[in-house]
């Protein structure tokens, strides 16, 4: 370390100067921020949201596909339209392939081509497993239940997976997970609750007809019967067949019984 020549250390003379460290008339005096504004606002937030991509996912494709879906505003004519930044270039390529534009036209249809192929061998992959599924669990719970062993309740069930071998098409008719499973079971449940319900208000209106109830008590309970019957149908007929139940105890209007004749008379007197 050099000294002055009054035999005090030399700060100047033994701070480096370089990369970071300025000299000392330059650097921040002590207690004051060298960033007396602050940080912009939002300024942390867009760093973390740039590194927030998602799994499996390499950042710069994760950019592309940003950019690829970004909305952006063309002009159609005498309008304005807005599109994901990918579909404005396929409608521009189809633009300039209609004009006769011979590369567009070869790249536009060799995109088409490929991706229809692409389509394809996934439909047909997804045939090939479907059907292997299906068979494989329809063998299980045939040889559990010819052994007396518990049957297997797969998700989904081989019996919700429907095949068209005509046009190679799956559909899936019932729950595919166990959340979806116990979503089921409650709107199921629920079902039949509202069959008892139907039940009870049809006894109860079949009985106080008979016991020549006043009007009054018999179309209360008929439009509880009624409703009950209403809401039934509503959660029963949008469930594929093999859910469905056909109710019993129905209420129709024809099944409504006419009060006697003098309590008409007397219901209606002033």
């Amino acid at each position: 370390m050099t000294r002055s020549p009054k035999g005090v250390p030399s700060t100047e003379a033994a701070y480096e100067v370089g990369y970071g460290k300025p000299p000392t008339q330059h650097r921040f005096e002590k207690g004051r921020s060298g960033n007396p504004r602050g940080r912009p606002k939002g300024s942390r937030n867009k760093v973390e949201k740039a590194r927030n991509f998602d799994i499996g996912t390499q950042p710069a494709n994760q950019m592309l596909l940003e950019e690829a879906y970004r909305t952006v505003t063309v002009r159609e004519g005498d309008k304005l339209i807005e599109l994901p930044a990918i579909k404005a270039v396929f409608r521009a390529m189809g633009v300039s392939a209609m004009k006769g534009n011979r590369l567009a036209q070869a790249t536009m249809a060799e995109l088409v081509r490929d991706i229809e192929e692409q389509d394809r061998k996934a439909r047909v992959d997804h045939f090939e497993v479907a059907c292997d599924y299906k068979r494989g669990w329809e063998e299980a719970i045939e040889s559990a239940a010819r052994n007396g062993l518990p049957v297997p309740e797969p998700l989904p069930h081989p019996d919700d997976v429907i095949i068209d071998v005509r046009t190679s098409q799956v559909r899936y008719e019932g729950p595919l997970t166990k959340e979806e499973k116990r979503h089921w079971d409650r709107l199921l449940a629920f079902r039949d609750d509202q069959q008892d319900e139907v039940s009870h208000f049809a006894e109860a209106y079949q009985r106080n007809a008979a016991e020549k109830t006043p009007i009054g008590i018999l179309e209360g309970i008929g439009q509880c019967w009624e409703r009950a019957t209403a809401l039934y149908d509503k959660v029963n007929n949008p469930l594929p067949e093999r859910y469905r139940k056909p109710l019993q105890d129905r209420f129709r209007n024809s099944q409504l019984v006419a009060p006697p004749h003098e309590e008409s008379q007397s219901l209606s007197a002033p």
